[in-house]
């Protein structure tokens, strides 16, 4: 199917894969792990510290067999902006270990399945 373009160029679609999954949609959250306030005699916040980078991802999609990642296995993704954080520098692609496991079955649907999985920027994968 060819595309046809008029107007502004936007990012469209999805750019990762997940093994034995047809991708639906994915949403990374990327925040910090740890923050700091020091707060003077007045309670007025006067520092505020963040640390250790950390991206979340959860990808679903329509099961294509029985087989998809389970807990604890790494999970590698492209997501279409460098908002990832791998490693400590922001890229487009994650990688992280999956925390958790979602599985959605109807009686006249098809499965689905939605895996969320964690990144840490000082763990590398």
């Amino acid at each position: 199917m060819a595309a046809i373009s008029n107007g502004t160029t936007c990012i469209y679609g999805i750019a990762g894969t997940v093994t034995n999954l047809f991708v639906q949609s994915y949403t990374l959250s990327s925040s910090f792990n740890s923050e700091a306030t020091v707060v003077d005699e007045n309670g007025l916040t006067k520092t505020h510290r963040l640390d250790d980078r950390k991206s979340e991802i959860t990808v679903e999609g329509i099961c294509k067999t029985s087989t998809v990642p389970q807990l604890g296995a790494n999970l590698a993704f492209t997501v279409n902006t460098a908002s990832a954080y791998p490693s400590g520098s922001a890229s487009a692609s994650f990688s992280g270990v999956i925390t958790k496991v979602d599985d959605k079955g109807s009686s006249q649907g098809f499965t689905s399945v939605s895996i969320t999985a964690i990144d840490y920027e000082g763990i590398s994968m």
